[in-house]
């Protein structure tokens, strides 16, 4: 039984490194819109209003563009297998209880 506990938990681990590496590659557009603190430009007049994903100010971080459909394909499988490790979870609690149960 600990076997299958163990299955599920597993399970779950691989479900969250999953789901923070695909949240990481999505949070990657940040780095391609916001420059580096010691870029900005304080209050200059005419200036555009916001940087452009392409031509980050000087200092500002370039990153490759995320791939969003790839990111939420992970995601959506992160969610399967977090779903999956529970039912795994549930079914050997049902056996344990089961087990229990015919040995009371």
């Amino acid at each position: 039984m600990n076997a299958a506990f163990a299955s599920g938990v597993s399970g779950f681990a691989s479900a969250t490194a999953l789901m923070n590496r695909a949240a990481d590659r999505v949070s990657g557009v940040r780095d391609l819109t916001i420059p580096d603190r010691s870029s900005r430009a304080v209050n200059t007049p005419g200036a555009p209003a916001g940087n452009s994903p392409q031509k980050p100010a000087p200092g500002g971080r370039v990153t490759p563009s995320p791939d969003y459909a790839a990111a939420a394909v992970d995601m959506i499988q992160a969610q399967n297998l977090a779903a999956a490790s529970g039912a795994i979870v549930r079914a050997a609690d049902d056996m344990v209880g089961a087990l229990l149960d015919v040995k009371a």
